[in-house]
């Protein structure tokens, strides 16, 4: 038998199209707007996630892609931290 954890009620206030939409994704899969609700709720939940963890995945392969090509550039320490420096400065601009 699943066990079951403790719950917490919420009150939602949306749009009359969103709330026509989980009522009738509800209906098309049998089940009630309240587990729909929950699901698109976990599903957000994964998806923040997994954009966290691309975000840091990108940062990461940026920064050794970065190591890489000023070892191959031949920068020394100091010439590196500069180049790397020059090019956030950039960057901010550009999204600025």
């Amino acid at each position: 038998m699943k066990k079951r954890t403790p719950t917490q009620q919420i009150s939602v206030r949306l749009a009359a199209l969103d709330h026509e939409r989980l009522v009738l994704e509800a209906e098309r899969k049998g089940s009630t707007v309240a587990e729909v609700a929950r699901q698109r709720i976990q599903l957000a939940e994964k998806q923040i996630e997994l954009r966290d963890m691309l975000a840091s995945l990108l940062n990461h392969l940026t920064k050794h892609s970065f190591v890489i090509t000023s070892t191959v550039a031949g920068l020394d320490p100091d010439e590196a931290e500069a180049a790397r420096l020059s090019i956030e400065k950039q960057i901010r601009r550009r999204i600025k």
